[in-house]
């Protein structure tokens, strides 16, 4: 078979960058997996003997050198091996980037201030691409990142000045009770909280409580719910929920219940009680008394559950007309400012629709800046999102590490996983070695090139010292990345940013809403930067290798052979949109990264051959696995597909001589 075109003719991913700056590229491929999946290593053996075992596979990755090689090797390589070699970069990046734009969705119907980083998403977009100088480019990325952090912030404020931004209950009409009477309140989930109203509770007000006073009673008992509850253990949202609540009493039309006589009068005193937190989950629910001091979130119930067993306590309630029973009794959730399901009209239930729609939306923008010139545009988000995760690492060491003891609940549960001989912890590590994060880098690296490796190493390192060991928890999270089952359960990523967002605020004192705003942009922008690293570069280098004479066609072709596969597969609920692929793609990434080492010229081929083949191995044992957990048809599918792709891989293997030397053929005879 014939060598591939000439060098000149290959396509190179844009650099116009100092290699520091271009680093960020692979920093936010490796931290941007490692997000979606869990940052640290599996720490089930404990943080030692994990963190040995990967340094040792860091160590695989520094012998080899992280930079991809340089497009001419590429090119001059016979069209099978060229086609084999792409087939892996770009298979693996499929579910990949479906996980990571699912995860976005995700973030920002949970947290719609995360919408404010698309501000400084855009500026890196344009300005990064123009800019060539290396010292203005670091100044630049460093002014977005703690820009994102402020956009957040940000957010957080403009959400939570929204008219509609805290849930709110209205009671029915104020009947009146006697004395030794109780009703029990939840507000945004947790509770119940009884509230023992030990007095003559009158509409006029002419014995007893009225109902301003009466409404004061309630402030002030919520009031010091939170400080006996939730002061001094957390979490900050509760004491927030509960510290700023407000109990009124309003005149309001009169409820007509009986048609047989005219009303009594034009209006009636009732109560508005408003949560003070802020989002989806504000609420205030007035629910039937005599429940346990948990102050643990309440348990989803059944309806009849919720029927108050007595009648006398029952009674209490409905007098003051807080009871869903009773005529009148309105609940109104917290709604968003910026929402796409609100733009649109849709009701709270179609969650899952609007999330689709987030990830085909964040699908397609970052496409868009894929096709740009040269690449430029998804170069900037790379690098953006790196210079997040790069100074987000820095930043929770200093923050997150020192002294805490939070009890996060996300945390302090038992792991998805429980062997540590199962792969999927093991993604965000498999990331450091990829070949996207390679190629992410930049091209026409030398094999013994490090400086790429040190930033991707440092998110890792911080998420599993800089969290696991702060906390309580002897593990990390595993996010929830499919849709959630019922609106009760959290949405992706949404409990681990509030668990993160927690700790933020009890280490820097920044406001709880603000700390979940921060985090939230933070993890949209990362995930960006890697959805714009892998459709940008990652595919443009693909391509290249697929057809070197025409490089922008065959550019367009491997996006759209990525975006497409993409899109459908967040449709996926048998594999959940891609996430029960994300262990065995993370593998076959890293049998990319050897795949391109065998490619670049020079080196030690022996030890990289080894490597190779224990990376094919690693991606048939994560896919078994993997078709363990899920057995269906989708999942048998995927995985056919990734062994005949693993088989095409060792196709590079009888590539040991020096890609160059071969490009360069001798004398006819």
């Amino acid at each position: 078979m014939s060598a591939g075109p000439a060098a000149p003719e290959i396509v190179s991913p844009p650099s116009g960058a100092a290699p520091a700056v271009a680093d960020l590229g692979g920093v936010a491929v490796a931290a941007g997996v490692g997000l979606a999946a869990g940052l640290s290593v599996p720490l089930a053996w404990g943080v030692v003997p994990a963190l040995l075992v990967g340094l040792g596979a860091i160590l695989l990755v520094v012998r080899r050198g992280p930079g991809a090689p340089d497009p001419a090797d590429v090119a001059a390589l016979p069209r099978a091996r060229r086609i084999a070699l792409a087939a892996l970069i770009l298979t693996p990046a499929i579910p990949i980037v479906t996980v990571a734009a699912r995860a976005v969705a995700g973030v920002v119907v949970a947290y719609p201030a995360a919408l404010w980083a698309a501000a400084p998403g855009l500026v890196a977009a344009v300005v990064l691409g123009l800019t060539r100088r290396t010292w203005l480019q670091g100044l630049v990325l460093f002014a977005l990142a703690f820009g994102t952090f402020a956009a957040g912030a940000w957010g957080a404020r403009f959400e939570a000045a929204g008219v509609h931004a805290r849930g709110e209950t209205w009671g029915g009409p104020i009947l009146g009770i006697h004395p030794f009477q109780t009703t029990a309140v939840v507000v945004d989930g947790y509770g119940p909280f009884d509230l023992p109203i030990n007095d003559y509770v009158e509409p006029d007000g002419s014995k007893g409580y009225g109902p301003a006073e009466l409404a004061e009673a309630l402030t002030r008992d919520l009031h010091k719910i939170a400080e006996l509850q939730y002061a001094e253990h957390g979490p900050a949202r509760a004491y927030k929920a509960f510290a700023e609540a407000t109990a009124v009493a309003e005149e309001l039309p009169e409820v007509r219940e009986r048609l047989d006589r005219p009303p009594e009068q034009a209006t009636e005193p009732r109560l508005r009680v408003t949560s003070g937190g802020v989002g989806h989950d504000s609420r205030v629910e007035f629910v039937c008394p005599g429940a346990p001091n948990d102050p643990r979130p309440r348990k989803p119930d059944a309806v009849m559950e919720r029927m108050c067993p007595d009648k006398y306590s029952s009674e209490a309630s409905a007098g003051l007309g807080l009871t869903g029973r009773w005529t009148g009794y309105t609940e109104v959730l917290g709604q968003p400012r910026l929402s796409l399901a609100r733009a649109l009209g849709w009701p709270r239930e179609r969650v899952h629709g609007e999330l689709r729609a987030w990830a085909w939306i964040a699908l397609g923008l970052v496409a868009l800046a894929a096709l740009g010139p040269r690449g430029g545009a998804a170069a900037g988000l790379a690098r953006w999102g790196g210079a997040v995760a790069a100074i987000a690492a820095v930043l929770s060491l200093l923050l997150l590490v020192p002294g805490l003891s939070v009890q996060v609940e996300a945390w302090t549960r038992p792991a998805g996983w429980e062997a540590p001989g199962a792969l999927a912890p093991w993604v965000a590590l498999l990331a450091l070695g990829s070949g996207h994060a390679a190629i992410a880098t930049g091209t026409g690296g030398t094999p013994g090139r490090r400086r790429g490796l040190v930033p991707r190493v440092l998110p890792i390192l911080a998420g599993t010292l800089g969290l696991a060991c702060s906390l309580a928890a002897a593990t990390w999270w595993t996010p929830v990345l499919a849709p959630p089952a019922d609106l009760s359960q959290p949405l992706p990523l949404a409990e681990a940013i509030a668990g993160l967002g927690e700790t933020l605020h009890r280490g820097s004192g920044v406001p709880i809403d603000e700390a979940e705003g921060i985090l939230a942009a933070s993890a949209v922008a990362l995930l960006l930067g890697l959805l714009a690293a892998l459709l940008g570069p990652v595919v443009r280098f693909a391509g290249s290798a697929l057809g070197p004479r025409r490089p922008v066609l065959a550019g367009h072709l491997a996006l759209l052979a990525v975006i497409v596969p993409a899109a459908s597969l967040v449709l996926s609920r048998m594999s959940a949109g891609g996430a029960a692929l994300l262990a065995p793609a993370a593998a076959m990434a890293w049998m990319a990264g050897t795949g391109l080492a065998l490619v670049a010229p020079g080196g030690r081929r022996w030890p990289a051959v080894a490597e190779h083949l224990l990376a094919a191995v690693i991606v048939v044992v994560a896919g078994c696995q993997a078709l363990a957990a899920h057995d269906n048809r989708t999942m048998w599918i995927a995985l056919g597909i990734g062994v005949l792709i693993t088989l095409a891989g060792l196709m590079l293997l009888p590539r040991v001589r020096s890609a160059s030397d071969s490009a360069t053929p001798g004398p006819r005879p």
